[in-house]
């Protein structure tokens, strides 16, 4: 027996940020097929071997532990809609996405930041995952930059620069870098999300709770895939929650896989109802040399960035 949870368990491993990864390989009947992974790591560099694990309940486990050959797909930092969509069950995986297949008949899923082909070396008992481990046949790397999965959210890597000596003679002026939208925003939002986040886990709510009842607030129902996309929640992650959520009266579940229907609960409201507040006043504070009218119009502008980037 132990002294924790399942979900205690879960929790402590989402502390550990991994890449994510799409595996992909023929089922038994000769198909494609293909799921997201965060298992995936490195075994041996003589002979190149890797490996990944796959719960022995999952419907696609008897074809992967049987396939000859399979890939392992590194994800891009802007493919996360791609992760979600092999996440899914019943989705309709390769529908809308560049692929095509190997020498092997492997599905080979086009722009990640990096791939590893491979023939399946050896199997081995996990509880209750199998682990299957690869030869690497083929590879292929690109410089894109990875997309990372921690405390139930997607996330980019970013390099961490040492620390200047106090002697040095370091330039802080402006760059071209903080001329591109693209990085103010990022840094924007980092710093906002930083502060608020602190104030949530006070509460004792996790970030993708957090996000999932806001975006639930209201009794509001939403679809798995828009709920996916609102809370930046990896769906291989975020069932677990929402059964929880389920179970704690939190939020309603209807369906299941992609056709699933979330609706918020009355307990759900109540338990971020203050938050919504200290959220608004954080919010003033932060915008304090704006008025009202240049507020809204900060908020539409992100609405048009949200819309114009939406794929």
């Amino acid at each position: 027996m132990t002294n924790f949870s399942s979900n205690d368990f879960r929790s402590a491993l989402s502390s550990f940020a991994t890449g994510v990864t799409i595996i992909t390989a023929r089922d038994l009947n000769d198909d494609p097929i293909g799921m997201t992974a965060s298992s995936f790591n490195s075994v041996s560099m003589e002979p190149p071997l890797v490996l990944w694990s796959i719960a022995k309940s999952a419907l696609s486990s008897p074809s992967f532990t049987n396939a000859t050959f399979f890939s392992v797909h590194v994800l891009a930092s802007d493919q996360s809609e791609i992760s979600n969509k092999f996440a899914i069950k019943g989705e309709d995986k390769f529908s809308n996405i560049n692929w095509h297949e190997d020498q092997n008949r492997v599905p080979i899923i086009s722009d990640v930041s990096s791939r590893f082909d491979c023939k399946t070396h050896d199997i081995h008992d996990g509880g209750d995952h199998w682990i299957i481990v690869g030869k690497v046949l083929n590879l292929e790397n690109s410089s894109k930059q990875g997309l990372v999965f921690s405390q139930g959210s997607y996330a980019t890597t970013s390099t961490i620069k040492p620390k200047q000596h106090s002697g040095s003679n370091v330039d802080t002026g402006a760059s071209l870098i903080d001329e591109l939208l693209i990085y103010q925003l990022a840094r924007a939002s980092r710093q906002v999300e930083t502060l608020f986040h602190k104030t949530v886990e006070e509460e004792g709510l996790t970030i993708p709770e957090w996000r999932i009842l806001a975006s639930l607030y209201g009794k509001v129902s939403r679809n798995l895939v828009d709920l996916c996309a609102r809370t930046f929640v990896d769906p291989s992650a975020i069932t677990d929650v929402l059964s929880q959520m389920n179970n704690d009266n939190l939020c309603v579940l209807a369906g299941e896989g992609s056709s699933m229907l979330i609706t918020g609960t009355e307990s759900g409201m109540k338990r971020v109802a203050h938050l919504f507040n200290m959220a608004k006043n954080q919010e003033n504070e932060i915008l304090t040399n704006m008025n009202e009218q240049e507020r809204l119009s900060l908020l539409r502008n992100l609405e048009n960035v949200i819309s114009n980037t939406n794929n």
